[in-house]
């Protein structure tokens, strides 16, 4: 049985980026792009070096660039909303 639970992860703004399904504990610091769902941003099909930004208010939400092998959006941590996982 899997673990993950499905996270919503939203801008400083408010504005829902998309839902993310995280496994293990701890701060969201990475997503790795084949467990992002329902993608309003677009991160899903960005190329390696996009810098996707929220389309409510332009912020800069992170970098897509390989993670251990795997494409993965790194996260802006002063753009989105605090996590509690």
């Amino acid at each position: 049985m899997s673990k993950d639970r499905i996270i919503k992860v939203e801008c400083q703004c408010g504005q829902l980026l998309f839902r993310y399904s995280k496994g293990g504990r701890g701060r969201l610091i990475k997503c790795y792009l084949d467990h992002i769902q329902d993608d309003g941003v677009g991160v899903v099909n960005a190329p390696l070096g996009a810098r996707p930004a929220c389309p409510d208010c332009g912020k800069a939400i992170g970098i897509v660039q390989m993670v251990r092998g795997r494409p993965a959006l790194k996260l802006n941590q002063g753009a989105i909303q605090k996590i509690s996982t």
